[in-house]
């Protein structure tokens, strides 16, 4: 892969810069995977996109396969920009997982078309692809951070481990957001309300005695 991609390294990610021609190859598959399943999109179809040769496509990509995973890696890498405000916030928990998720929902639908066809990709597998499991494990593992730092400075009990609280959570907010948002073209706001406080109560409510 050119050195150009993106990379993901422990503790968090970078993109490195991309020019005018590698953007306008993502910018193509994106329009064609909304347009056309993706097994009809060709390096070809994706080259007449963006108006630049087959040579240049394989410049920055090998295959079809991974100019998606390229588009996958940038989807989450906004995934987790969007959901920074509880994920690396100090402030007011109720107010940044709201904050969070409504800005999260915006991006899973923007990367509406990338984010289906990785469900089904890993569906077809059994498996999420070991290429994307870094993704995940960042979104994790911050999640696990906010929490646990809150429970060590008492705003949160601790009874449960951070860990499984943020692996419990995040696949609660992903299946709802893929099942009721993005498939079933529910109420976002709903979507966002309830998420939000079922968050605040698993992680921060008191459990009650006796």
């Amino acid at each position: 892969m050119p050195e150009r991609a993106l990379q993901v390294i422990t503790g968090g990610s970078q993109h490195h810069s991309r020019n005018a021609t590698e953007e306008s190859i993502l910018e193509a598959a994106r329009a064609a995977l909304r347009e056309e399943p993706y097994e009809r999109i060709t390096i070809d179809g994706i080259a007449k996109r963006a108006f630049v040769s087959r040579t240049a496509v394989y410049f920055y990509f090998p295959n079809k396969r991974a100019v998606i995973d390229r588009l996958i890696q940038l989807a989450f890498s906004d995934m987790y920009a969007a959901a920074a405000p509880y994920l690396d916030g100090e402030g007011d928990a109720r107010r940044d997982i709201h904050r969070a998720l409504a800005q999260t929902v915006a991006a899973v639908n923007e990367h509406s078309a990338v984010l289906l066809l990785a469900a089904r990709i890993s569906g077809q597998m059994d498996r999420l692809p070991a290429e994307w499991e870094p993704y995940i494990m960042r979104l994790r593992n911050a999640a696990a951070r906010r929490i646990r730092r809150d429970q060590q400075a008492g705003l949160a009990p601790a009874d449960i481990p951070a860990g499984t609280s943020s692996r419990a959570l995040l696949a609660m907010v992903e299946g709802q957001i893929v099942r009721e948002v993005v498939i079933g073209g529910g109420d976002a706001q709903e979507s966002v309300r309830v998420l939000a406080e079922l968050w605040w109560r698993a992680v921060y409510s008191k459990p009650i005695s006796g």
